[in-house]
């Protein structure tokens, strides 16, 4: 059984989404535990949880102090910042997701439903059965929920949508969602991290779903010409990627960006209108910020 390391960043509620943004494409797992859920949290603290191996420690924790800096830079209320670390066992954090991961509507059409919760009956016109393991992406998260909220509106309008890319597959509930959206369709779910791949090729098969490949890989490694893409990715990378994206999308088709704080998307913004794109929606929950893009005016 692998050994990993538990990061944990006690912080002020109002930076807590950005730390954990910060740490999500590096750690295994992130989870926000508040006053809710810990009776040992003040009301106004939230600890951050990242879970990842030994050797990744030194990178997320200078993810986490770089978002804290930016914070600080910004005027918003950080400190103190308590951090702590411990080794911790793969099976003990999946028993975690299973506190806090129950079946969840997600949009208008799908309800998620985790493979160690039988006991609730599912409502909904698409179920998707699914088990996170160590990968991002359960539905319970607002950028996800955005993602979602953004395709299915899209999906009243544009029926013929032929390829998809899902980058930043994590555990493959976005590659699932569009294959069930465009039945017809042929899609990647992609990811940087094995670990996600595996997790996403499992899901993938759980649901039957044929149409999708899963590799691993950045968007370099992916083809041209694709209608649909959705990177629900944090912003700082997202900021990286404008240009391969408008070499990686159909003239014609959309670009669904998520994962991003409601305070990063001005700056975000003017860089993909550098890149060549123009804000067809967005969409806001909580703290949260979603929008869909195409190229052109």
């Amino acid at each position: 059984m692998q050994i990993w390391t538990e990061i944990q960043v006690e912080v002020h509620n109002d930076v807590a989404d950005l730390v954990a943004a910060a740490l999500a494409s590096l750690a295994g797992g992130v989870e926000l535990r508040d006053a809710g859920t810990l009776l040992s949290t003040a009301p106004d603290r939230t600890c951050v949880v990242a879970l990842c191996p030994p050797e990744k420690v030194q990178e997320l924790l200078d993810a986490a102090d770089e978002a804290l800096s930016s914070a600080r830079e910004a005027g918003v209320t950080v400190d103190p910042v308590i951090v702590r670390q411990r080794q911790a066992h793969e099976d003990e954090w999946r028993d975690v997701w299973k506190q806090f991961f129950c079946t969840t509507p997600v949009g208008k059409r799908f309800t998620v439903q985790p493979s160690w919760d039988q006991n609730t009956k599912p409502t909904g016109e698409f179920i998707i059965h699914l088990d996170p393991g160590m990968a991002f992406g359960t539905g319970a998260h607002p950028s996800t929920r955005l993602v979602v909220a953004l395709a299915e509106e899209w999906r009243e309008t544009r029926a013929d949508v032929g390829r998809i890319l899902d980058l930043g597959s994590g555990s493959g509930i976005l590659s699932i969602v569009a294959a069930w959206l465009w039945p017809d369709s042929r899609g990647l779910a992609l990811d940087i991290d094995p670990q996600a791949t595996e997790c996403a090729q499992e899901n993938l098969e759980r649901n039957h779903v044929t149409s999708f490949q899963v590799r691993t890989g950045a968007l370099s490694d992916a083809e041209a010409g694709y209608d649909l893409i959705m990177a629900n990715i944090q912003a700082d990378v997202l900021a990286t990627l404008a240009l391969l994206f408008a070499e990686k999308l159909d003239s014609q088709g959309r670009l669904i960006l998520s994962g991003i704080l409601t305070e990063q998307v001005d700056s975000l913004l003017e860089t993909y209108e550098d890149a060549g794109f123009s804000v067809e929606a967005r969409r806001e929950e909580g703290e949260w910020s979603a929008l869909r893009l195409r190229l052109g005016g």
